[in-house]
């Protein structure tokens, strides 16, 4: 039953935040927008959009963590939807690039709910043998997000333009994801009716869910695995955010291809990520050590863009970028995740994930934007290789974590 109540409204906010988040960067490619808003041959500031809302959205995450685990997972999501909501239609109507900076900023902090809520609510539903697998299922929907966030971007841009694509982020805001929220999320598996006693028993019985004194609270974020933890997650937004901002602007500058081509490709991208991840997911339960899998995600990623830049082939190099990608997204996203439910009980996980997440996506939110300024200076090959280094941050990271049995 747990898994039919707790992850369903999850997966569907999920998919329309990537929407959210990723959009601008399908927008970005629009002829219609980049001269509206005067930013033909602007990439930094075009990178500094998604910039803009990952900032907010990280910086955001440690005080949602808290509110959160104070106040209960609904009354969150419903807060942070309605302000997410108001951000979407303040980017529909900007009259230039300051308004839209402004826009894409309180999307950031109305979503910045979303990675602690979804932490806190698998802490609390699932044993710790089946989180990797809980986790799949949402993590899946924010890779169905990025799948689809081209095809439907676009079809709103043709049917309208681009203010049309924000004025749809709006309604699928108040539409779809507020009743979501309103009538499906549940806070607590021991107050469901539809719970039994021996699930609720199978739960308690694998867990983290243990009493902390003063000290132990003030002690937990202050263990060099977290910090080291948290570097790697900085890695890892780096490449997820940098790779799906510019992996559009890539395909059409690059590969020279249509939009209805590029969007099959990003498609293509992250329908591997939602196959590769429940995969993955299985083994790391079997395990029980998450950080190997960041090791070879981080890795497998560096390599094939190192690969980019010395085999001269656009076949190869489009097959090599799809599957780096996959790395990232597929791979080191998920065991991330794995390493912080190691780490942090069920009553700190609100917090636990909000700090860790919140600063990799404030840190890890000038990938988009340093991205695009390596564009601008010496093309592709330079953002790639600036991902490369950052790849090489991340495995040694997560290697250290394995040393440590994570």
């Amino acid at each position: 039953m747990r898994w039919r109540i707790a992850l369903p409204p999850l997966a569907v906010i999920w998919i329309v935040g990537m929407i959210d988040k990723t959009g601008a960067g399908v927008i970005a490619a629009d002829g219609g927008f980049l001269s509206a808003l005067h930013l033909h041959g602007k990439e930094s500031l075009i990178g500094f959009l998604t910039t803009a809302t990952l900032l907010f959205y990280g910086a955001s995450m440690p005080v949602w963590g808290i509110l959160i685990d104070k106040f209960g997972a609904k009354r969150c999501a419903v807060t942070g939807l309605v302000f997410w909501a108001v951000s979407t239609t303040i980017a529909a109507l900007a009259p230039n690039y300051g308004v839209l900076v402004v826009g894409r900023a309180l999307l950031g902090v109305s979503e910045g709910f979303l990675w602690p809520l979804s932490n806190a609510l698998t802490a609390r539903w699932f044993p710790r043998s089946e989180r990797s697998r809980a986790k799949s299922i949402w993590i899946g929907a924010i890779n169905l997000g990025f799948a689809v966030a081209a095809y439907l971007i676009n079809a709103a841009i043709t049917l309208t333009n681009w203010r049309g694509a924000f004025f749809l982020l709006t309604i699928l805001a108040l539409v779809v994801c507020v009743p979501v929220a309103l009538l499906l999320l549940k806070d607590d598996p021991t107050k469901v009716r539809r719970m039994t006693a021996a699930e609720r028993a199978f739960i308690a019985a694998d867990s983290t869910d243990v009493k902390l004194t003063r000290d132990q609270k003030r002690s937990q974020l202050l263990t060099w695995p977290y910090f080291i933890m948290i570097i790697g997650w900085i890695a890892n937004n780096i490449g997820v955010y940098g790779l799906a901002s510019w992996f559009p602007s890539y395909l059409k500058d690059v590969q020279h291809v249509g939009k209805s081509t590029a969007s099959a490709f990003v498609a293509l991208a992250f329908v591997l990520c939602i196959v590769v991840s429940p995969i993955v997911a299985v083994w790391m339960d079997r395990r029980g050590r998450k950080a190997i899998f960041s090791v070879v995600g981080f890795s497998l990623a560096a390599v094939l863009l190192v690969l980019c830049r010395v085999i001269p082939s656009a076949d190869f190099q489009l097959a090599a970028v799809i599957i780096a990608i996959v790395g990232i997204e597929g791979m080191t996203t998920l065991a991330g995740q794995g390493v912080l439910h190691s780490m942090a009980p069920e009553r700190r996980m609100g917090r636990a994930a909000g700090v860790m997440i919140g600063v990799g996506n404030f840190v890890g939110a000038f990938g988009a934007t340093v991205m695009g300024a390596f564009i601008h200076a010496g093309g592709y090959p330079a953002a790639f290789g600036f991902l490369i280094g950052t790849f090489a941050v991340g495995a040694a990271c997560a290697f250290s974590l394995h040393r440590l049995r994570y």
